[in-house]
């Protein structure tokens, strides 16, 4: 047995399914026309990850934890290791660091160190 409806239902019927009909649509639209500039951001975004090589100068830093020091380094060349320690030895081994690694030596309050750009 078919359902009559009455005329409000069926303008309700009729202005829901334009309503859905509408959102389907502008949601269709808006996943299919993505600007050019966005997939250019994406497609350098992919490059300039998988170009990206951090280099560890993991001798300073080996050397520098042996004599218990904190190293300090970033990717322009700078490097610094800094002993809180100021007695005879410490000023020998850091010495010898800032030689093999052609750093400035001070030392002071803060302790020994051995920094520069490499």
């Amino acid at each position: 047995m078919a359902k009559t409806y009455s005329e409000l239902e069926a303008w309700a019927i009729f202005v829901g399914a334009l309503v859905i009909g509408i959102v389907v649509t502008s949601v269709f639209w808006a996943l299919i026309t993505i600007p050019e500039e966005v997939k250019l951001i994406e497609k350098e975004i992919e490059n300039a990850t998988e170009t990206f090589d951090i280099v560890k100068p993991d001798d300073f830093i080996t050397f520098c934890k042996k004599v218990d020091g904190a190293p300090a380094w970033d990717n322009q060349g700078f490097r610094q290791c800094i002993l809180k320690d100021s007695s005879e030895k410490t000023l020998i081994v850091m010495n010898l660091l800032c030689r093999k690694f052609n750093l400035s030596l001070s030392y002071g309050s803060f302790g020994v160190k051995c920094e520069g750009k490499i």
